[in-house]
């Protein structure tokens, strides 16, 4: 890293340390000090699992009810070398959910906005999520449809996620495929599961395992094998810890092509409301391809850490390695560390303004900075019978 690049660092960290001093403004009221454990504020039980966000379980009012909901991301990017400055949006989704009885809801979701994600469409509607959950007993929900599997910590909704921009080890285990859908997955898949979050006290246990055709938003099989994902989550108060396990194989030109993914992630605080929040994740990926194109295989991880200066604003720094071989791209080989710096600021509700940069070194030896810039206003309207 030059020495532009370190002052850089050394400027945003201290301008971060700054920051975080800026607390809410005095109230002019006799400041009452009280002793606390060192415990992430408003934790008293573990973070909910996010399976119970995109299936709209447990939200039953008494009477069936229809959301209309989506979240508009225009964004500004721009950087060092080939990565172009350009507007555009990370996200523009509009969906509807609801439930039909207590123990049956729905939730459906397209992406409208010109991204990755409708790059195969030409900017087009690309459906995303389309499923059913039904709470089949007080042990078991089977859900059905296109929705994330809960594999990795990636499954957290973009209007809570505190970064624009996914790690190189995250692109690499859900993006990249070289016979399917690249880069344009939206970590969805079509199949179904079984899950279920159990909660007592301060502790709290989450599973899910499903069956699904692994071709993510290109839809149909192409063989009768399917992809085995499951989960599992333990979190006591603050703590949690999250594992895990993808496998599968599909058949090209008459051969068994296999795939296997694996993740482990721990934290510390709920990193949606909590002042201070930290956690890490480990990834990994083997699969392997056809047309004797090089097997994709990578492995990283990443650790982040965020604080609250104030009610309205959010801090993240986020540090980045991936392994990712000669073989991930494009284009070629992607070995990367990446130092990445955030800061939100909420303007009302959930609504909120937030930038990113990056500084990258990678094997390339172009070690291109990026930055991001996005407005983000997640909305929904319930419509009443």
């Amino acid at each position: 890293m030059n020495v532009a690049k370190k002052s850089g660092v050394a400027l945003m960290v201290g301008a971060a340390l700054a920051l975080s001093g800026a607390a809410d403004a005095d109230d002019g009221k006799p400041v009452k000090m009280v002793k606390k454990p060192f415990t992430p504020e408003k934790t008293v039980q573990p973070m909910k699992s996010w399976i119970n966000v995109f299936t709209h379980a447990g939200q039953w009012s008494g009477k069936p009810h229809v959301d209309i909901f989506g979240i508009i991301q225009p964004t500004a990017r721009g950087g060092e070398g080939a990565i172009d400055e350009e507007f555009g949006f990370t996200r523009a989704r509009l969906g509807v959910r609801g439930t039909m009885t207590e123990d049956i809801s729905y939730w459906a979701l397209y992406e409208l906005g010109r991204n990755g994600v409708t790059a195969p469409t030409n900017g087009g509607a690309r459906l995303l999520d389309a499923q059913i959950n039904w709470r089949a007993s007080d042990w078991a929900n089977l859900r059905m449809g296109q929705f994330i599997p809960d594999f990795a910590t990636a499954i957290t909704p973009g209007a809570v996620v505190h970064w624009v921009d996914y790690t190189d080890i995250e692109k690499s285990v859900y993006f990249f495929n070289r016979n399917g859908d690249t880069e344009t997955n939206a970590l969805r898949e079509l199949g179904v599961s079984v899950w279920n979050e159990f909660r007592s006290g301060q502790s709290s246990f989450t599973y899910e395992i499903g069956a699904y055709n692994g071709r993510g938003l290109t839809g149909n099989d192409t063989d009768d094998d399917k992809d085995i994902i499951a989960s599992a989550q333990y979190g006591y108060g603050p703590w949690w810890v999250h594992g895990g396990y993808w496998t599968g194989d599909r058949e090209v030109g008459g051969r068994d092509l296999s795939k296997d993914k694996w993740s482990l992630a721990a934290g510390w605080g709920n990193y949606v409301k909590d002042k201070y929040w930290a956690y890490a994740e480990y990834l990994e990926t083997d699969e392997e391809q056809g047309g004797g194109a090089p097997d994709v295989e990578a492995d990283g991880f990443y650790v982040a850490a965020g604080f609250k200066p104030s009610k309205k604003t959010h801090l993240t720094y986020r540090y980045s390695e991936c392994d990712c071989g000669d073989n991930v791209g494009p284009p070629g080989p992607r070995d990367s560390e990446v130092h990445t710096f955030t800061a939100e600021y909420f303007i009302k509700g959930n609504m909120k303004l937030l930038a990113q940069y990056d500084v990258r070194d990678d094997d390339l030896g172009t070690d291109d900075n990026a930055y991001w810039l996005y407005l983000s206003m997640p909305f929904s309207y319930r419509l009443t019978p």
